[in-house]
């Protein structure tokens, strides 16, 4: 009798977490109600004895500590007495699993399976229905939401969305983009981690993290072809007609649906699947560009400068609140070499750029810090004017405004300013630059504080 009550707390723990990930009742209520019955028996603490120690000796496997840590209301480090009683759960009733929403920005909605309760308005329109349920709740996610398997997720036209798993691989779904979590089963103490995605159409990039000792099997399908993961750095764009998919890290298996061929892609290669096709040859990705001089600052009507790449079609560019690039703001793709930045709040900001070839395949991506600041027309521009002093050029404020913390100098080597150096100085409004140039073109503004500032004054040249 024993070994079967062993057997099944074995199986129930499994499907259990210690992390935020599985463990706790959705407070929102998206978690099936479960009755919560619990059978335990009394293991006397005898010396020298862990929480782990007990839980292998008990249940044979030490993974299984920090559920009965949880159970008994111990830190998992807890230093225990001898004669101690510490309760051994027979049966505790499996909860859903699930991974967790980090950031999401615009409207971002999941179909649900009824099965799973949700107090979110059933009312909210997501564009064409692709779920396998008969009858679904639409739950609108935010930070912290879970996701369960079976959701489909849609982020609209202006969706972004990023989602983590118990493992600390992240998915980073772009607006216009459709995808439902298949299959999860990633607990620390499965034998392995199972994270299964079906990308109907859009943008996911994944950044898949593996637990020390627990193999992952990590896959995106999509409606012509299959992604196995090793883990690896990787984006999949999904149309009616075609997938892309570029490996930035590690290594990817490529298979199609519609013709028996399986590739492997390595660091640095990405393949294109067509409908009804086998996966193309590897075909090598672009290195990432490199950006021109980044201005202090960018307000309306400045931009950034890169060289350009002449294998390059056009450039894909993702703003994002942190340097990983998992907190999206804004992501367009541009067919020139320069980017502005008219309609993002001003703030601090990271941006990412990689240039996309004939292929649609987007290669390595390079990153900045930006400030973006905002133009305030009641603030006068100021004028500069500049003279050469041997190989050194002195600019000067020459109608300061009284209400400055400070000036942003911009020197250039032509008068549409396209590669400036960008330099803030205090109140005094004066700054020396030596440049290889034989004549410069200058400009300033006013630093009301960081983020707000006035229009550029007129524009002042010298020549050596």
């Amino acid at each position: 009798m024993l070994k079967i009550h062993l057997w099944t707390l074995f199986i129930a723990l499994s499907s259990t977490t210690v992390s935020g990930f599985a463990q706790e009742s959705d407070t929102k209520g998206k978690t099936p109600k479960i009755p919560h019955t619990i059978i335990s028996r009394d293991v006397v603490v005898e010396p020298g004895d862990t929480l782990k120690a007990i839980t292998k000796r008990e249940l044979g496997r030490a993974g299984l500590a920090p559920h009965i840590a949880e159970f008994n209301g111990l830190p998992i480090t807890a230093p225990l007495t001898v004669g101690d009683i510490i309760r051994i759960p027979i049966h505790i009733p499996a909860r859903a699993e699930f991974a967790e929403v980090v950031f999401v920005k615009g409207t971002v909605i999941a179909q649900r399976a009824s099965s799973i309760d949700s107090e979110a308005p059933k009312d909210i329109s997501v564009g064409p229905q692709h779920s396998e349920y008969s009858d679904v709740t639409l739950v609108s996610l935010d930070r912290k939401s879970h996701v369960f398997p079976g959701d489909l997720i849609n982020t609209g036209e202006t969706g972004f969305a990023s989602i983590e798993f118990s493992s600390g691989s992240v998915i980073n779904l772009q607006p216009n983009t459709e995808a439902r979590l298949n299959r999860l089963n990633c607990l620390p103490a499965d034998d392995s981690c199972v994270i299964d995605i079906r990308t109907i159409r859009g943008k996911v990039s994944s950044n898949v993290k593996t637990r020390e000792d627990q193999p992952v099997d990590f896959r995106i399908s999509t409606p012509y072809a299959s992604a196995a993961v090793r883990g690896t750095v990787f984006d999949i764009d999904v149309d009616q007609k075609t997938v892309l998919l570029g490996v930035t890290e590690g290594i990817v298996d490529v298979s199609s649906e519609a013709a028996d061929k399986n590739i492997e892609l390595d660091l640095g290669f990405g393949s294109v699947v067509n409908a009804g096709q086998s996966p193309s040859d590897p075909i090598p990705l672009l290195p990432a560009p490199v950006f021109k001089r980044i201005p202090a600052r960018i307000a309306a009507g400045d931009t950034i400068g890169w060289w350009p790449n002449p294998r390059a079609s056009e450039y894909g560019t993702v703003v994002s609140s942190n340097a990983s690039g998992t907190e999206s703001l804004a992501a367009f793709d541009i067919d020139d070499q320069r980017v502005g930045f008219n309609d993002i709040a001003s703030g601090d900001y990271f941006l990412h750029l990689r240039a996309i070839d004939t292929n649609g395949l987007r290669g390595f991506t390079t990153s900045s810090r930006i400030t973006i600041a905002d133009i305030d027309p009641s603030i006068a521009p100021v004028d500069t004017s500049v003279v050469s002093d041997g190989s050194e050029f002195l600019v000067e404020v020459v109608n300061p405004n009284s209400d400055a913390n400070g000036y942003e100098i911009q020197i250039s080597s032509d008068k549409s300013f396209t590669d400036p150096l960008s330099v803030d100085v205090n109140a005094s409004g004066s700054a020396i630059f030596r440049v290889d140039n034989d004549s410069v073109f200058t400009r300033a503004r006013v630093l009301l504080d960081p983020f707000t500032v006035s229009a550029f004054g007129a524009i002042d040249s010298t020549e050596r």
